[in-house]
């Protein structure tokens, strides 16, 4: 995740980050409307999951607001404060579309059940011509452990592929090596609100601040006491 600079800058427009397909600026200024009710959920945009709370009002979505969650604690970071509003964008995919005469052809709307079968079709004729692992199933770190697991069995038994990858080695390869070689184990030793109980943090190679914000306030937390350093 990265974190567009403008979003900090002075007289910026509310909203800015969704503002190119030519509404103006007062169409999305639907966060002052009263909620009816919120929905706690966690925000999709990277692997932190900051716990949110989704505000809804006449069934839809109109806002979002933190929550106390152990991992960002009533904080978002700006990807997060702007999350709900891809709910009613008008450039949101809500059904299957395709090319049916060609990658030159306009996207048709079709059924869910033509599209389905339309891949899985052109799967098992790639798979018949190329071989079985010519097909390959990628994750990523947004989705949860369970949907991970799924991930892997749908790859290995339900298609019969060995190409199944996740999030870790585009991402976390060089850290799960170093965690290996320091700790002997591939993966964070410490769950992230663990991070302002340190007394020291070293961060070699890394922007903290640029790439996950919400932890960076976490070692702020821990740069502020008498005894740590960052």
């Amino acid at each position: 995740m990265s974190v567009n600079k403008d979003t900090f800058g002075l007289k910026r427009d509310f909203n800015y980050d969704f503002e190119g397909t030519g509404r103006k600026p007062v169409e999305w200024q639907e966060a002052d409307k009263v909620a009816e009710r919120l929905v706690p959920t966690h925000c999709s945009f990277c692997g932190v999951q900051c716990g949110m709370h989704l505000k809804v009002a006449k069934g839809q979505v109109i806002g979002v607001e933190p929550r106390d969650y152990p991992h960002n604690l009533g904080s978002l970071c700006p990807k997060g404060i702007v999350a709900y509003q891809q709910v009613n964008h008008p450039d949101r995919l809500k059904y299957p579309m395709r090319r049916k005469n060609g990658r030159s052809s306009p996207l048709e709307r079709v059924s869910w059940d033509e599209a389905l079968d339309y891949v899985a079709r052109r799967w098992r004729e790639v798979q018949a011509q190329h071989g079985r692992d010519a097909v390959a199933v990628y994750s990523g770190s947004s989705m949860t452990n369970e949907k991970c697991y799924l991930a892997g069995k749908f790859a290995r038994v339900g298609i019969g592929t060995r190409h199944i990858d996740y999030n870790e080695r585009l991402c976390m390869s060089a850290a799960g090596m170093a965690y290996a070689r320091a700790f002997g184990i591939d993966r964070a030793p410490v769950p992230m609100p663990d991070i302002p109980l340190a007394n020291c943090i070293l961060a070699i190679g890394s922007n903290v601040a640029e790439c996950f914000p919400i932890v960076m306030a976490g070692s702020g937390r821990l740069a502020t006491g008498e005894q740590s350093c960052l």
